[in-house]
């Protein structure tokens, strides 16, 4: 089989997300811009699949392209409709401010690869030692062994970080908590109607990802990312109940990294050490984790995108405008 079709759609693609990039940094209109990090993530995930890493497009199509363009579409609007307070000079200001870090950053980020030097060793490479001891994993999925099993301190710390960022949004609504975003109208009839369809159809879907990635790629991360977007569908189509303002939202939101701990303790009680895994149980404990990481993301993703349906509070001597959704 030829390689140039395959050379110039690689060469198209890169040329794609830097063409994509560039956009979404410097295009005037930040409605335009979001599109075009919306297109950037889309490319992206492509790109992750031409690399031979499924999962992680899975993760990008899902999360990156999905819910943080949603919320970044959200934001936009929600910016269009408050008065413009920072001037001119201020906004100046910012973009040089916002310049130089990003050029510290660029050159830090340029010594610190000069100082690794070629990426390349004469020893086995990560591959080969995950596939080397896959069968003490609990599954035979390498990537899932490696988030789950291998190297699960790095999960349990993006766990912990996704729930300090959402416990962030809820404290700044006015009861650090959903109660006060208003639920939506009425939806049609006809949207009520493709609600009901699509929502059980992404429940399973995640649920098939869950169990598939001890197998194939996918896993909690997909599954809950997923199901979020089935979650804020309900929302949106006047299902406001599908993300709950009780009480019970902070449990479920804390459920995946609560399980992550006890499984922790659990082993380290055992005598085999944190995290430490036996192969004859593993695999039964990584999928009883993910289970409970599934939810847990869903929730944490489907809350902060609520969250940022409205301002907690009106700024200082602006009224609140009164809300159209």
């Amino acid at each position: 089989m030829s390689a140039a079709p395959v050379t110039i759609l690689d060469a198209l693609l890169v040329g794609g997300l830097l063409a994509a990039a560039g956009l979404t940094l410097f295009v005037p209109r930040r409605s335009t811009a979001v599109v075009m990090f919306l297109v950037f993530g889309v490319l992206l995930a492509i790109a992750w699949t031409r690399l031979g890493a499924p999962d992680v497009a899975l993760a990008e199509a899902a999360i990156g392209a999905g819910v943080t363009s949603a919320l970044l579409i959200d934001a936009v609007y929600e910016r269009s409709r408050r008065p413009e307070r920072a001037t001119g000079h201020h906004r100046q200001v910012l973009a040089v401010v916002g310049a130089v870090l990003a050029a510290v950053l660029a050159v830090g980020l340029a010594l610190v690869l000069v100082d690794i030097g070629p990426f390349t060793s004469p020893g086995p490479g990560a591959a080969d030692l995950v596939a080397d001891r896959l069968d003490e994993s609990g599954v035979s999925h390498p990537v899932t062994a490696v988030l789950l099993n291998f190297r699960s301190y790095d999960t349990l710390l993006e766990i912990a970080v996704l729930l300090v960022a959402v416990l962030a949004a809820l404290a700044l609504q006015p009861d650090a908590t959903l109660r006060g975003v208003p639920a939506p109208t009425r939806t049609p009839d006809l949207l009520g109607l493709l609600v009901r369809v699509l929502a059980p159809v992404l429940v399973v879907v995640a649920g098939w990802l869950l169990v598939a990635g001890s197998v194939a790629p996918g896993g909690a991360f997909q599954a809950g990312a997923v199901l979020a977007g089935g979650l804020l569908l309900m929302r949106l189509g006047g299902w406001p109940g599908a993300v709950p303002a009780s009480d019970l939202l902070r449990p479920t939101l804390a459920v995946g990294l609560t399980g992550f701990l006890t499984l922790a303790y659990l082993t380290a009680a055992l005598g085999a050490g944190w995290l430490d895994l036996g192969a004859a149980w593993a695999g039964e404990a990584i999928l009883a984790l993910e289970a409970l990481l599934t939810v847990s993301i869903a929730m944490t993703l489907a809350a902060l995108f609520v969250a940022n349906q409205d301002p907690p509070t009106p700024p200082v001597g602006v009224s609140s405008p009164e809300r159209t959704r």
